[in-house]
């Protein structure tokens, strides 16, 4: 928050902000009440890489979509998806401030929606750059360039693994969080057509009691009735 407020007055008195020393990368899960906005802001530097990608996890009882804006520091809109379930861009960012991203859920009355995104800003030369001065603090000596290789590939491929795990556990915890709504609403559910039943129950009882009084009470008005009958 402190490093938001901060690109915030740099960019009001107009000094330049500065670029991010590493790449934002963050993963949230959010609830969008019916007819409501949700927004989020990110300072972005120009020429860094926005990456987003975001999915309807739980729509309560109606359909699992959302409208998404993403809008440049002049609220110029960027991006923007009409009532989907999920989605994903890319695009460089051409100027520098805070960015705004919004999740518009007043196109539904009464059904809340459970969202899950990933935001994602890195530079767009950052992992090249970072290669490319580790190549040059390393290689003195030509032998080691072979050497250097093997081990480069082989994090690769670590790094590779690692990425498809996450990506794994993003979709448990995302499926997750959709059961468990869904559970809690068959609960809710059951719950209320548990007492309706009950109070079904008590009034079918008393109803009975009252009939049968009435039967073999001589000087009431039903006993006359059932008479007639």
């Amino acid at each position: 928050m402190f490093q938001i407020v901060c690109y915030i007055v740099l960019a009001f008195i107009g000094l330049p902000v500065p670029l991010r020393a590493e790449p934002f990368n963050t993963r949230l899960t959010i609830y969008a009440d019916p007819g409501r906005m949700e927004c989020f802001h990110q300072p972005v530097a120009a020429t860094e890489i926005i990456k987003m990608d975001y999915q309807v996890i739980a729509g309560g009882h109606g359909d699992r979509d959302i409208s998404f804006t993403l809008m440049d520091p002049q609220r110029k809109i960027l991006a923007a998806d009409d009532k989907k379930d999920k989605s994903n861009l890319q695009l460089v960012a051409e100027e520098t401030g805070i960015y705004k991203l919004c999740f518009d859920n007043t196109i539904s009355t009464f059904n809340q929606k459970i969202v899950s995104f990933s935001l994602e800003v890195a530079a767009a030369d950052y992992e090249a750059q970072e290669v490319r001065d580790l190549r040059k603090e390393m290689l003195t000596d030509y032998h080691f360039e072979s050497i250097f290789t093997g081990l480069s590939d082989y994090i690769n491929k670590v790094q590779v693994n690692l990425m498809r795990s996450r990506q794994t556990q993003d979709y448990i915890r995302a499926h997750e969080a959709r059961d468990r709504k869904l559970a809690e609403s068959n609960y809710d559910m059951v719950n209320n057509w548990s007492g309706v039943q009950f109070l079904a129950m008590i009034f079918v009882g008393m109803l009975q009691v009252f009939m049968l009084r009435s039967i073999f009470s001589t000087n009431g008005t039903l006993h006359k009735l059932w008479q007639r009958f």
